[in-house]
């Protein structure tokens, strides 16, 4: 039985590396065309755009995707009327914000660019909608599903506007709009696929209540997060340009391809480690915890050495300029992987709030180091104050696991 479960968490670890790593590769070369095929500008407003939908989506379901995992661990029969529930909620607020992104298009207010600020609510929700179902199967080991709606989601609104470029050309206008056309079908399928329960008023508020004090202390979490990742962003667009933004955009995304295996491998791993827990296998936890981290420290050598030929890849040859702050960025991220690992103890005895306060702190540093050193140093300290903070965040979080709960997975 023991060697039964294992080759199943090695194979969906496998399934989750595929769908992760297919994704993840349609979507560089995919930013290797936009690099040469639009402007630095244009390029700088586009990738704002992609980074906007997962920051809105918090305001949609305000986090509690992450509920329906803890629910799916704890209570199992309850994650119909849970699904159920967060889908009419996020549907609530996407209604609220949709007339707060009208009076802002009224007042002539332009976030990002007139024409993708129209689209970017509209994403956010569609996104909100399969984020949902993603946990559900995420959570419950059905990798082949995940992976499957996670490509569609990540990887087909790159495919069609690149080929919809070449055939026809057009703006960036037309990432949202073919985007919009794949997540729209691909949500109202996700939602229609499962059996509609009947929810009484007094159910619906019993569970979004219930969901809300166990997900109101993930969105400083979720929102310092993105933030953590994209404010930088927004910051150089604010001091600079749209084409530095663009150069330090390429720059980052080396780090999201390190990124992109441990968080791919941490949708097996989060599983483990949560049925682990509850279960009180700690040593084992640690041991499997090493061996995790000696692989992810090789793929981030590996990064390392092969920077040129990504950025390459990825652009041309204008955006050399950022080659030197790429191990930078990946050490950051490295820190952040650790984060992640950490981040499960407080989650599994459903003290979010914890989970919090490390991002808050290093969210807030971050904005605060950047807003101080871009100015003086350029768009470039930017990745040092993201590996000051992402270091920080894990700092915090690895305390707390040692002070309250008495347990470290890393030694």
């Amino acid at each position: 039985m023991r060697i039964l479960e294992k080759l199943n968490k090695v194979r969906n670890a496998i399934y989750y590396l595929l769908g992760e790593g297919i994704s993840k590769l349609i979507v560089l070369f995919s930013i290797s065309f936009f690099t040469n095929y639009f402007d630095k500008a244009s390029f700088g407003k586009l990738s704002l755009f992609w980074i906007s939908i997962p920051i809105l989506s918090v305001f949609i379901d305000f986090s509690q995707r992450s509920y329906i995992k803890s629910v799916y661990i704890n209570s199992k029969e309850k994650i119909n009327e849970v699904i159920q529930s967060v889908r009419l909620f996020s549907l609530g607020l996407f209604s609220f914000l949709f007339l707060i992104f009208g009076i802002l298009n009224y007042l002539d207010v332009v976030l990002i660019d007139k024409g993708l600020d129209s689209l970017i609510l509209f994403c956010s929700f569609f996104f909100v909608l399969i984020e949902i179902s993603l946990s559900y199967f995420q959570i419950r080991g059905d990798a082949i599903h995940y992976n499957i709606i996670f490509i569609v989601r990540q990887a087909l609104p790159y495919v069609l506007t690149v080929l919809y470029l070449i055939f026809f050309s057009g703006g960036i206008i037309s990432f949202g709009t073919i985007h919009l056309v794949v997540v729209v079908p691909l949500a109202v399928y996700l939602v229609f696929r499962r059996h509609f329960i009947t929810l009484s008023w007094e159910l619906f508020y019993e569970t979004i209540k219930s969901s809300l004090s166990f997900s109101i202390p993930f969105i400083p979490a979720m929102i310092s997060v993105l933030l953590l990742g994209f404010s930088d962003r927004f910051l150089i667009k604010y001091y600079f340009s749209d084409v530095e933004v663009a150069n330090y955009t390429i720059a980052y995304t080396v780090g999201t391809i390190y990124a992109a295996f441990f968080l791919a491998t941490n949708k097996m791993w989060q599983k483990y480690i949560l049925e682990g827990l509850k279960l009180q296998k700690i040593d084992e936890i640690k041991s499997a915890a090493k061996k995790y981290l000696l692989v992810v420290v090789l793929v981030g050598v590996i990064i390392v050495l092969l920077k040129t030929f990504l950025v390459n890849i990825l652009s041309n040859s204008s955006y050399f300029v950022i080659l030197d702050i790429i191990p930078t960025i990946l050490l950051g991220m490295f820190f952040y992987f650790l984060y992640t690992v950490m981040s499960n103890i407080p989650f599994f005895h459903k003290n979010t709030y914890l989970m919090a306060l490390p991002a808050f702190i290093a969210a807030g540093l971050n904005i605060v180091l950047n807003v101080i050193m871009l100015p003086i140093y350029g768009y470039k300290i930017a990745a040092l104050t993201t590996l000051i903070s992402y270091f920080i965040e894990f700092l915090v979080i690895y305390i707390i696991c040692l002070k309250k709960y008495k347990i470290n997975l890393l030694i």
